[in-house]
């Protein structure tokens, strides 16, 4: 399947596809997150939502939320969340996690539900590989962002130095899948995990995106030697 299809009827196929493997991979999510960034995945989106600088009074919207991670740190400082996803699967698991404390909706990233202007700061971690358009995302996030609001995003990324790059694409063509049979969850998504990434822009490209949707004071922000980052953009 293409990374990002060109066609309409590629998109609500890749749409289809990622539901129905999220929703089979959701009880286990959370596990095999942990084990393969070797616990290092909770330090990044703790990076991600302080740089959404919000607090009490402040509106915030999780795109492809999934098990409510972010939504659930975002909500701790104060701010009034929503959390939204594809998969009823996951949204299952988030509000076991969450309760009522945040306002959990089942959406296309899309073509969010949201009226234009509403969120101080909107987040994405590890969703942009998944979603069926990278320039139609964050069109949709510019749209519901308030003026003068915060895009952050956090995703996997293929590293630049070319030793470590072919580190991480041994690790992640191996490992994933394997873990996945480990601890009983389904293998072939995690075959999904090392192609999706493969395939997904360099971060230069991915602030172009931004920008071409609207978005100025773009900000590029690798960590862990380029293996994450993070993406912050201004409505």
């Amino acid at each position: 399947m293409d990374q990002y299809p060109t066609t309409e009827s590629g998109r609500r196929e890749k749409a289809r596809a990622n539901r129905a493997m999220f929703d089979g991979i959701a009880r286990r999510y959370d596990l095999l997150n942990r084990v393969m960034s070797l616990g290092l995945d909770a330090h990044w989106r703790k990076k991600q939502v302080a740089l959404c600088a919000v607090g009490p009074g402040s509106r915030c919207l999780d795109v492809c939320c999934g098990t409510g991670d972010v939504a659930q740190a975002l909500a701790r400082r104060g701010a009034a969340v929503v959390g939204l996803d594809a998969s009823a699967g996951m949204l299952a698991v988030a509000r076991e996690r969450v309760g009522e404390e945040i306002a959990l909706v089942r959406g296309d990233a899309l073509r969010m539900p949201f009226p234009d202007d509403t969120f101080d700061a909107i987040t994405i971690a590890f969703g942009n590989r998944n979603v069926a358009s990278l320039s139609g995302l964050y069109t949709e996030m510019r749209r519901v962002a308030k003026p003068g609001g915060r895009i952050v995003s956090l995703e996997i990324n293929r590293p630049a130095a070319t030793w470590l790059q072919w580190a991480f694409l041994l690790y992640f063509s191996r490992l994933p899948a394997l873990f996945a049979r480990l601890l009983g969850s389904d293998p072939s998504a995690y075959e999904y995990l090392p192609e999706s990434v493969k395939c997904y822009p360099d971060p230069t490209t991915v602030a172009e995106i931004m920008r071409e949707a609207g978005l100025h004071d773009v900000r590029v922000l690798p960590s862990f030697g380029g293996v994450v980052v993070i993406h912050v953009g201004m409505a």
